[in-house]
């Protein structure tokens, strides 16, 4: 699946189930992750390579009500799973990278 395809896919979609579209492309490529549960949400983790320093990378999947999220944050989903797919292909992996996928960064902004 391509980007404008993850988007598209994701757009209109409740959190609840852009996280499951997240965890299933997840499965799909065959790459562990682990959620990080807390009080009012789920966070995804996908920890690569094996180097003792990581880079972090960030996206959070959660929308406002009544907005598509294609942009908001659709597109970065997208950018950390094409990023997810391109460091697999790769055989140079000593570098330690951690791409999350963020639940309820937009909770603030529906107060």
């Amino acid at each position: 699946m391509n980007c404008i395809d993850l988007i598209k896919h994701l757009d209109y979609k409740s959190n609840g189930q852009r996280r499951e579209i997240i965890s299933g492309r997840l499965k799909e490529l065959g790459v562990e992750y682990r959620t990080q549960e807390y009080t009012t949400g789920n966070n995804l983790i996908v920890d690569l390579g094996t180097g003792d320093k990581r880079i972090g990378i960030s996206s959070h999947f959660d929308k406002i009500p009544e907005s598509p999220g294609a942009n908001d944050n659709g597109s970065a989903v997208a950018v950390c799973m094409d990023i997810i797919e391109k460091f697999r292909e790769k055989k140079n992996q000593e570098i330690g990278l951690r791409i999350f996928f963020f639940d309820e960064e937009e909770s603030k902004q529906t107060l």
